[in-house]
């Protein structure tokens, strides 16, 4: 008879096979594999007799003939070490078996080859092997990317759930360093950068599959609009630059909506550009749990959609207001676990924000004189394990952290910066306060406390702040001014043995000797140590610094420029510079603060 629909065999073995055993079922595919030509059919056999070893009760004879079915598939495929392990279990159950010796004389093998221990490497499944990949930084991911293994695939899918574009080469890039790069050089790399942006959003317009693995996408955006042009930018390639950004835009608002797994987000650019980034990935109903926007325009301001599952919400901005801003964070409250809000001119939204419900907070802005944002957070701050605070201050926040003594019981990281003092502003008891606050702190990591040079006596800060740096013995990561009634000699003894990264930002004279000062805080420099940076440093050679210093660090840093120390066999030293865009989007997170 002529069958009308070729899936109707499919659905009829099917629903045979449904109506059997396993031992029954197990039989049926035995007999199907025979008829498998060994040619091609690696994967489908591997499976297929995976699946069947797997089935208790089957007769032995039928685990050898499923055996040798398998090892004549790998021998055909170039796998001969498994395919010895095949005939060696065979001949374990059946030493007599006719088809093993016929398959060792056709092969040339002898049978003593069969006894060896493979030489070759164990043969995890790709769950292990992904388990293992995750563990990898991303440098080791890209070199997996060159072996012949299925670890290259695994890699390419981890390296990129995480994607950046950049639709200009050298966003920020200050004044002091473009002067020492020519136009062509720059012009190569804005190339390069378009080139490369415009592969990846191809990828995600016409691969599904790799568009769904992208779980984090950062978008830096052009700098530049009609009022704020970037300087190197002239005659037609100026014109090429706005042309190539345009049409990069358009293919990633195209994009966003293939990205159905997207769950974090960073949009750095102009107003255009984040506005049109937001209002497509809220419109294609992305369950997004992080969202981070940088807005260059000095007096733009931004809509932002309701984004309902977002966690972690980041903001910084140079000017505009901040109505928005607030509403977003107030529809969103219940939400929120981690806000960073980062604009000189904003003071911290009390009002809209629950900080019961946070576990990070970083505000970078204005303390007026009315704040309650120290009391607020102290008071119900119960969750809190990360607190950045940041700008000018304008109140005296001293009495707060005396009445809130043991408030933030899970703090794990504290740092605050005072940029300026206002003039009227004298709160000598503000360090010691703070002091008392941290104090016997055991599961305080990371500690950063930076204060004005000029002003640092009228918030009570002298050698006595550091006193309270050997009670936090588990400190990992501590930045803070050196105060200049400090001995070296004891300095070095103050800081906790398990310390590894170390910035001080520091206030000698300019007329000291430097590198006695670094000779004397040496013998007391935890063992442990292996980045250092100084800010307000005098020396620039960063050779000085590690050999009066401090011998074992690997990573130093003075002001804004990072090196790598590389010790060679002979026991000499070579220093590494790293470039400005490796410190400026690998640098931030070195001295340990969490990155939120």
């Amino acid at each position: 008879m002529n069958i009308f629909n070729p899936r109707i065999l499919d659905a009829s073995i099917r629903d045979v096979t449904g109506c059997l055993s396993d031992i029954q079922k197990a039989d049926v595919l035995l007999h199907a594999l025979q008829h498998l030509p060994s040619e091609g059919s690696r994967i489908v056999m591997e499976n297929a007799v995976q699946s069947f070893l797997q089935v208790s009760g089957v007769p032995s004879a039928d685990i050898a003939r499923a055996l040798l079915l398998r090892a004549k598939t790998r021998l055909a495929a170039g796998y001969r070490t498994s395919a010895q392990q095949d005939l060696l279990s065979v001949l374990c159950s059946d030493p007599a078996n006719q088809d093993v010796k016929a398959i060792i004389q056709s092969e040339h093998l002898r049978q003593e080859m069969l006894i060896r221990e493979p030489d070759g490497p164990p043969r995890f499944s790709a769950e292990i092997w992904r388990q293992i990949a995750l563990c990898l930084p991303k440098r080791d991911l890209k070199s997996l990317l060159l072996v012949p293994h299925a670890l290259s695939r695994i890699a390419s899918q981890l390296i990129f759930r995480e994607i950046d574009l950049h639709f200009t080469a050298l966003p920020d890039l200050s004044r002091v360093e473009n002067r020492y790069r020519g136009v062509h050089d720059e012009q190569e790399l804005n190339a390069w950068h378009y080139q490369r942006s415009a592969d990846i959003l191809t990828r995600i317009l016409v691969d599904p599959v790799f568009a769904s693995q992208v779980r984090s996408l950062s978008v830096y955006g052009v700098v530049s609009d009609a009022s704020h042009t970037l300087a190197f930018q002239t005659g037609l390639w100026s014109f090429f630059n706005v042309t190539m950004s345009q049409s990069l835009l358009g293919m990633l608002i195209n994009s966003l909506p293939k990205l159905c797994n997207l769950r974090s987000a960073h949009c750095s650019g102009n107003r255009e550009i984040i506005n049109r980034m937001l209002a497509t990935m809220c419109a294609s109903n992305h369950r997004l749990y992080s969202l981070s926007i940088n807005l260059v325009d000095r007096s733009g301001d931004i809509d932002i959609p309701s984004f309902k599952h977002i966690t972690h919400f980041s903001i910084t901005a140079e000017g505009g207001n901040s109505t928005s801003t607030h509403d977003f964070i107030s529809q969103s409250h219940d939400n929120l676990r981690s806000l960073v809000l980062k604009n000189a001119n904003w003071t911290f939204p009390t009002d809209v924000i629950a900080v019961r419900h946070l576990t990070t907070i970083e505000f970078e802005g204005c303390f007026s004189v009315d704040s309650q944002v120290f009391s607020e957070i102290l008071s119900t701050g119960h969750q809190l394990e990360s607190l950045t605070l940041s700008g000018i201050l304008e109140c005296t926040p001293s009495a707060t952290f005396r009445l809130y003594r043991s408030s933030l019981p899970f703090l794990r990281h504290f740092a605050l910066k005072i940029v300026s003092l206002h003039r009227h502003v004298t709160d000598r008891d503000l360090v010691p306060a703070i002091s008392e606050f941290l104090r016997d702190r055991k599961h305080l990591h990371s500690f950063h406390l930076i204060v004005p040079s000029v002003d640092h006596r009228r918030i009570g800060f002298d050698a006595s702040a550091w006193g309270v740096l050997p009670s936090l013995t588990n400190l990992r990561s501590l930045c803070i001014t050196y105060p200049r009634d400090l001995s070296p000699s004891l300095a070095g003894w103050l800081i906790p043995r398990s310390v590894c990264a170390l910035t001080m930002e520091i206030m000698v004279p300019p007329a000291e000797d430097l590198l006695l000062f670094m000779n004397q805080l040496r013998p007391g420099v935890p063992p442990l140590l292996t980045f250092v940076g100084m800010t307000n440093f005098p020396i620039r050679s960063v050779i000085n610094v590690i050999e009066h210093g401090f011998s074992n660090v690997r990573i130093a840093r003075i002001d804004e420029s990072v090196w790598s120390i590389i010790r060679l066999d002979d026991g000499s030293m070579e220093v590494e510079q790293w470039p400005y865009r490796r410190v400026k989007y690998h640098a931030a997170g070195m001295v340990g603060v969490p990155r939120v």
